[in-house]
């Protein structure tokens, strides 16, 4: 399974542009030399926090398999799977292709852009210890952004299955994405729990050291792969 994204071209699309996105993120122009204790981690929190990623992240995660329901489809490889295996095995590999490709894509960029960190930034550092705190955040919010990609892409296979159409697949999780923003900045101010930019930030009050945005985001994850599932279940029903 893993195999089949690792060798999806799509993949690494993905992974460049959104590392590309990260690298313009970090504020290069105001840096000044010898860098603070610490540097690294607030760059690359920037960077996992900038407007460009957050603008790209409706696109890059659903560029890989978001639509690969439709693909398989048209290629003929979906009867040729179902008959040699079957309709609940193909329905389950393909739930989690498409979550871990939003996942995976965001995890691969961001070790590099962390790769890229320690081998060009820190050695501008001044010795010192690092916060440990200041570690663990930055972790999270690393992987806050890669659970929020696989969300985004399980969005776009649900839509591939309900409207079968590449536009649909690509398109409606973008316009799902603005939409939310635009509701809680001009209408719903106080819903910062439907913002997707506050699903990676999490700067506001969710529970005893912030574990709600994790069980929003796990809870979230079910059900659109349980929907996904059902779509696809309908769908196969057809074949």
């Amino acid at each position: 399974m893993i195999k089949e994204l690792i060798r999806d071209r799509g993949l690494w699309i993905a992974v460049l542009v959104t590392a590309i996105g990260m690298l313009t993120g970090i504020p290069f122009y105001e840096m000044e030399f010898p860098l603070e204790t610490g540097s690294v981690i607030g760059y690359f929190q920037t960077a996992v926090s900038s407007k460009q990623l957050f603008f790209l992240m409706p696109v890059v995660s659903v560029l890989p398999l978001g639509a690969v329901y439709i693909r398989d489809r048209a290629s003929g490889f979906l009867k040729l799977y179902i008959t040699r295996t079957s309709r609940r095995e193909y329905i389950r590999r393909k739930i989690l292709q498409i979550y871990a490709s939003g996942f995976l894509v965001f995890l691969f960029a961001g070790m590099l852009i962390l790769a890229f960190s320690f081998l060009f930034l820190f050695p501008l550092e001044l010795k010192g210890k690092w916060q440990g705190e200041d570690f663990m955040e930055m972790l999270k919010m690393f992987f806050r952004v890669t659970l929020v990609g696989g969300i985004i892409a399980e969005i776009s296979g649900i839509f591939a299955g309900v409207f079968q159409s590449y536009y649909m697949a690509y398109g409606l999780p973008f316009v799902c994405y603005y939409i939310l923003i635009i509701l809680k900045d001009r209408y719903l101010s106080e819903m910062y729990s439907m913002y997707p930019i506050e699903w990676i930030k999490c700067e506001h009050d969710w529970g005893n050291n912030g574990s709600g945005i994790w069980f929003f985001l796990l809870l979230f994850s079910v059900m659109t792969g349980l929907m996904n599932g059902l779509v696809l279940y309908y769908r196969l029903r057809e074949i």
